[in-house]
């Protein structure tokens, strides 16, 4: 907390005796008046979680408790909560016979598929429980005030008194000990601090990158060095690697305040003219969570060009959102979903479920599958991308997660423009991104677009493969002709604030290396093996390419409404 000194300055007053002026003494005394001020801020429980009727084989979850926050933080807090101490583990221990415990999941989950014996989790819902997240493992209370601990809130508003609702749930096996499960769980609440941000320096011929972050880092996330071509002719800014929970990343501002300039995070800018000698400094524009995705209905009262960030309850990552100009509102970042999300017809577009999970056909899944392997090979690699165009090979629930390492300290090693960073998010097959609907095969061919996708309920993929699909529509709307553009300025349109476009990449048989290109999934099927979609390059842009086929991965943008 900051402390603040005020002085009080007492003057001595210059004498009189008489009408005679006498000589003029000055008497002066400093009297420094100050005080420590922190903020009021407390956590309530409503009573401990009891399950009571957990029996052997079974799975039971356990009552409800409110965890009630009341605070007059002027800048919001963070809630976290963590289990266990230093000296106890995660476990829930049976109070008789040690070596009998329940171990914390390893795997989100919900309750139906908490699968593994003997084990417990935590649920929680800000909506007074009526959409409740993945059971999860809690982390490890390190006794540093729940630093390291799980992120239940993230507010920066003043005086945000919140009450949460949280439960636990257990799978016991049929032979496990009778007894009673014991650990403890700790919830912390701690205010911000000031917000108040100084300008960071930047050495002579670079461009700086910079979180910008009121509550995890405040540093510095990287430096390009720009060539003299670039120099010249312009430099395309870095993608972020960083994240902040809570928050939607909204590009690039070149002062704290964000009055400044605004970049897209993969924008081509003129370089200033005073780039080689004072270096330039970029923050990272961070917008706080506003509500829920699903569902969202205010994109009627956003201005042309406003942005706005909103939470996808599946997996509670935040996005950014802007209302473009085309006056629909997209999301300004690539789709990140978790492949632990459950998808469901109350919180996805229309899925179609379930999914049929890895290469059979007879093992389904209400979840994305993750691969990190991008050949497939049914012997070493029988999660891998696939390499041949057929329909066995393309109709799996196919999610490639590259951004599984998010970079979250302030070194400038941790930045690498080529990496699988934050901003470039992940890919996906046309099955994967599609929630099922759209396949390989004739039946999903010319003039078909899916009915549903993988977008949060409320939002849809856009329509592509003409000018009046919502890629080419927009690409009119920013100037262009909604067809094939091959100049460097087309391309840019996209990336620029506030439309946010990244050269994210592609995977399939061949690699396409980030930050070389991009590759976006509309809905709209070309023919039984190919599907229309968004490609960016330096010099070249079409909102409705065709290439590569319906198995490959591609990134996932969501346009508000269905």
């Amino acid at each position: 907390m900051n402390k603040k000194h005020f002085l009080l300055i007492v003057c001595g007053m210059t004498i009189f005796v008489g009408c005679e002026k006498a000589s003029a003494l000055t008497y002066s005394s400093n009297v420094e008046v100050g005080f420590t001020f922190n903020p009021t801020i407390s956590v309530n429980l409503s009573g401990d979680l009891l399950i009571n009727n957990l029996s052997p084989g079974s799975v039971s979850d356990s009552n409800v408790i409110n965890v009630n926050v009341a605070t007059n933080a002027s800048q919001g807090y963070v809630l976290t909560a963590t289990s266990g101490t230093k000296t106890t583990n995660t476990d829930l221990v049976n109070q008789t016979n040690s070596a009998y415990k329940f171990s914390s999941i390893a795997t989100n989950a919900s309750l139906s598929n908490l699968t593994t014996d003997n084990t417990w989790g935590y649920s929680y819902s800000e909506d007074s429980g009526t959409n409740w997240s993945n059971y999860s493992g809690l982390p490890l209370d390190n006794d540093d005030e729940g630093a390291t601990g799980k992120q239940l809130i993230n507010t920066i508003n003043p005086a945000d008194n919140r009450t949460l609702q949280f439960k636990i749930a257990a799978r016991a096996s049929s032979n496990q000990a009778a007894g009673t499960y014991q650990n403890t769980i700790n919830f912390y609440a701690v205010a911000n601090p000031d917000p108040t941000l100084q300008p960071v320096s930047c050495p002579a011929g670079k461009v700086c990158y910079n979180a910008n972050s009121l509550t995890t880092v405040q540093g510095e996330m990287g430096q390009q060095t720009p060539t003299t071509d670039e120099l010249t002719n312009g430099i395309t800014l870095w993608a972020s690697n960083f994240k902040r929970d809570g928050y939607g990343f909204a590009g690039w501002a070149d002062s704290t305040t964000y009055n400044g300039l605004r970049y897209g995070p993969n924008q081509t800018i003129t370089a200033p003219s005073d780039v080689s000698t004072n270096g330039y400094s970029l923050y990272a524009i961070w917008i706080p969570s506003a509500g829920d995705m699903q569902n969202w209905t205010g994109c009627s009262s956003l201005s042309q060009g406003e942005v706005t960030a909103l939470k996808d309850t599946r997996d509670n990552n935040v996005y950014a959102v802007a209302k473009l100009a085309d006056n629909k509102c997209w999301m300004i970042e690539n789709l990140r979903l978790d492949d632990s999300a459950e998808l469901s017809s109350t919180n996805t577009h229309s899925p179609s479920l379930p999914l049929t999970n890895i290469y059979d056909s007879s093992t389904t899944s209400n979840h994305l599958s993750s691969t990190s392997s991008l050949a497939y090979d049914a012997t070493t690699a029988p999660e891998g991308w696939c390499s041949t165009d057929s329909s066995a090979c393309d109709d799996q629930s196919r999610l490639r997660t590259d951004n599984t390492t998010l970079f979250t300290d302030n070194t400038s090693s941790s930045y690498n423009a080529e990496s699988n960073v934050y901003s470039y998010g992940n890919y996906y097959n046309w099955y994967s991104a599609t929630a099922g609907h759209g396949k390989y095969g004739s039946s999903y061919g010319s003039g078909y677009t899916a009915p549903g996708d993988i977008c949060p309920a409320g939002w849809h993929l856009p329509t592509g493969g003409s000018a009046t699909a919502e890629f080419g529509a927009l690409d009119i709307a920013m100037g262009g002709t909604g067809a094939t553009q091959s100049t460097a300025e087309a391309s840019n349109r996209w990336r620029t604030h506030p439309n946010n476009f990244v050269y994210s990449g592609g995977a399939g048989s061949s690699v396409y290396f980030r930050d070389s290109g991009g590759f976006y999934w509309s809905s709209s099927a070309y023919n039984s093996s190919l599907a229309y979609n968004l490609y960016l390059y330096g010099n070249y842009v079409s909102p409705g390419t065709v290439y590569p086929s319906k198995y490959d991965g591609r990134m996932a943008r969501c346009v508000a409404g269905v």
